[in-house]
């Protein structure tokens, strides 16, 4: 099977989202305001009530009720009811087991989640889209999805060779499928009509040298920021230990990374809170 057989199984890959891929896109137009964000999620009744449910929630204790979008957007701003939509959108994706990957349920969104959070401080500096780098971290997994529901009982062979050869899994998946997940997240995510700064930056997160030049820096922060994650504990099955670092991927002062890991860890928490509850 190849990627592109794999993408156009329509019966293999869950349903496309509708919102967040628009959302991403209007928040690049800087003419875009709060009513705008309000029309655009009112348009999915799941996706409001979500917002809602988690907009009301322990993790954001809103002084009074939030009864409406509207109130959502005014009382938590613009980016945090991003943010929001990005957790309520990702949850029937990333939130599953995938058992071909000794993934358990629950841990993908959490390395995802600790990515986005490291993602949304050491990479605001490098673009001019809002929310953009933490859309990135929480979908730059997105393609294990797809290869566990593709091709799921390839995995054998494939830590076989991680584990007897102490390889990444990028190579490993590239030379038995002869593609790997970030190729493969990028095509899902550009199936489902995301624009080219998520799924780019996606497709090369483990080769970000080899990116095109105006995504190579957001390619490198998710490099460092999947890394990061790794080192607070936010691991994802088996091959949570196989990634090769890539020196000057992307360049940042240590005492910032390690300021962003730190609050990561700390808001960690608060995230996983506000899965909790829209799980419920």
């Amino acid at each position: 099977m190849t990627v592109e057989e794999l993408i156009k199984n329509t019966e293999t890959l869950p349903p496309a989202p509708e919102v967040l891929p628009k959302l991403v896109k209007i928040m690049k137009d800087p003419d875009t305001d709060a009513n705008d964000i309000v029309q655009l999620i009112s348009t999915d009744a799941a996706i409001m009530a979500g917002v809602l449910k988690l907009s009301n929630s322990g993790a954001y204790s809103p002084p009074s009720p939030v009864t409406d979008i509207h109130d959502a957007v005014a009382m938590l701003g613009i980016k945090e009811v991003y943010r929001i939509v990005n957790l309520v959108s990702s949850g029937d994706y990333l939130d599953g087991a995938l058992p071909s990957m000794d993934i358990g349920k629950g841990s993908l969104w959490a390395h995802s989640l600790a990515v986005a959070l490291i993602m949304d401080q050491i990479a605001k500096e490098i673009t001019d889209l809002e929310g953009l780098p933490y859309t990135l971290g929480l979908l730059h997994d997105i393609g294990k999805l797809g290869l566990h529901l593709g091709c799921g009982e390839r995995y054998v062979d494939i830590f076989k060779k991680i584990e007897t050869e102490r390889i990444s899994l990028d190579r490993a998946e590239s030379e038995t499928l002869g593609f790997d997940h970030a190729l493969a997240g990028s095509k899902m995510l550009e199936e489902w009509s995301f624009p080219e700064e998520v799924y780019i930056p996606i497709r090369y997160q483990y080769h970000p040298k080899d990116a095109p030049e105006e995504h190579r820096q957001l390619a490198g922060a998710l490099h460092v920021a999947n890394w990061g994650a790794a080192v607070i504990g936010c691991n994802d099955g088996r091959d949570s230990w196989a990634l090769d670092m890539i020196d000057g991927a992307f360049e940042i002062d240590q005492s910032k990374l390690e300021i962003a890991i730190i609050n990561a860890r700390e808001n960690l928490e608060k995230a996983r809170k506000a899965i909790a509850v829209g799980a419920n």
